[in-house]
């Protein structure tokens, strides 16, 4: 009772009422409200989806299904979750806290462990419990000491695409520090900063992985067009990144030579920009058009670090230098990559923001987002492949232990051509 007052309170309340009152009365005033419920689930179906329906999946959940007594230990016996006390010899079972399900296809289950228990062998067990609780995947998150989270995934939240939201009209509608990107399972926006940290994304042919950066530049088109923000693309493919180059200045490169020199170039202008600052006495640079931030989307890095041995060595040094030493001139590298081994990107570790989308192999998600994700549940390998799972995948921030499940709005032909005439129409300069 003091564990579950609602659950135990609820049928001494109800037992009272009706020796109350009589059950013909309680009745009709239960059916009232059933009907009332039903009225708003067919009348306003979002604010019930909203308010209603994550209270009722949730208590049916908890107490309907296998998070409840002897359902719950017996899965916790089957994947070796129990403890026998050394000097009682009782039984020690984690014991469920809280249930929520915000979302059809997501639960999350916080639960107590027992003494003697650590996070790190119930991570290990999280393939067993994901499959003992017929679900997708189970992941596992550190709450408090003492607790742990499991997100249990009972199919694919992400059902449908998400369309790239309309872009904002003026600077002052953008945060550079918050850019919407897509959703994340719970339902929430996903969101990264522009500048400030560098980033590495993976994802196998036809994962999606494009749709990161347009989305990204879409967010700060009026930038773009202020001043603020300069792209640079390294395009290896020729095909990709080709409709960005009216809005570039020049600053594309479609081939190794022009690669290098492109890099190159951005070096130099970093050095001057901190050249700068030394003169200025600046330790942080205020963003303004002397201090832009200059973004390099470096699409295919693997093609250039591992498959051109002539420029490799080159290359890697001057990626190297932009990304131990560009974040306080507001210099940002973004680099996309198919195979992600150390030997074809042998800077990942300096590259902390990170997004891995549908890849091939199975020791590809620890690569990306850092040993032990998988088992923390980045089955990025496990995704389908298909248009309909474009832009699936696992983010992981550098202050954020567990990898979060997203997916990454879509951005058509149309709304590109949409961009590229918003930042060559005339617009207001930004005033440094």
């Amino acid at each position: 009772m003091v564990r579950h007052p609602g659950m135990t309170g609820a049928p001494v309340a109800a037992l009272a009422v009706v020796g109350e009152f009589g059950p013909t009365p309680v009745g009709v005033a239960a059916g009232a409200v059933g009907l009332g419920v039903g009225a708003w689930y067919r009348g306003h179906p979002d604010t019930f989806d909203t308010l209603a329906a994550p209270v009722l999946r949730s208590w049916r959940r908890r107490w309907a299904g296998a998070y409840v007594g002897r359902r719950w230990a017996d899965l916790m016996g089957a994947c070796d979750l129990t403890r026998t006390h050394p000097r009682t010899g009782r039984v020690l079972v984690p014991r469920v806290v809280r249930v929520r399900s915000w979302s059809p296809s997501i639960d999350t289950v916080r639960v107590r462990l027992v003494p003697g228990q650590s996070v790190r062998s119930v991570v290990d067990k999280a393939e067993e419990l994901a499959d003992t609780l017929r679900a997708e995947r189970v992941a596992v998150e550190r709450d408090r000491p003492g607790q742990v989270v499991f997100i249990v995934q009972r199919d694919e939240p992400f059902r449908h695409m998400i369309p790239s939201p309309d872009m904002p009209d003026d600077v002052g509608d953008v945060d550079p520090m918050a850019l919407y990107l897509g959703e994340d399972e719970f339902g929430r926006d996903y969101r990264e900063p522009l500048f400030g940290t560098h980033f590495l994304r993976a994802g196998a042919t036809g994962a999606g992985k494009n749709s990161i950066p347009a989305q990204r530049l879409r967010q700060v088109a009026p930038l773009i067009r202020a001043g603020l923000v300069r792209p640079w693309i390294i395009d290896p493919k020729m095909l990709e990144w080709a409709w960005a180059k009216p809005i570039l200045d020049g600053r594309y490169a479609d081939n190794p030579t022009d690669a290098h020199e492109l890099i190159e170039a951005f070096v130099d202008n970093m050095e001057r920009k901190q050249k700068r600052m030394q003169r200025e006495k600046l330790r942080k640079a205020p963003l303004s058009e002397d201090y832009p931030v200059d973004w390099l989307i470096f699409d295919e890095i693997g093609y250039m670090l591992s498959y051109r041995p002539d420029y490799a060595h080159s290359i890697t040094e001057k990626a190297a230098i932009i990304a131990s030493m560009g974040r306080t001139t507001h210099d940002v590298l973004e680099a996309f990559v198919q195979e992600p081994t150390k030997d074809t990107v042998p800077i990942r570790e300096l590259l902390p923001h990170r997004v891995c989308l549908r890849v091939t192999d199975s020791g590809h998600p620890d690569m990306v987002l850092g040993d032990g994700m998988r088992k923390r549940g980045a089955v990025a390998d496990e995704i389908p492949e298909g248009e309909d799972t474009a832009g699936i995948g696992f983010a992981k921030a550098p202050r954020r232990p567990q990898p979060r499940r997203v997916r990454i709005a879509y951005t058509d032909d149309a709304q590109l051509s949409e961009l590229v005439s918003f930042v060559r129409s005339p617009g207001l300069r930004a005033v440094s």
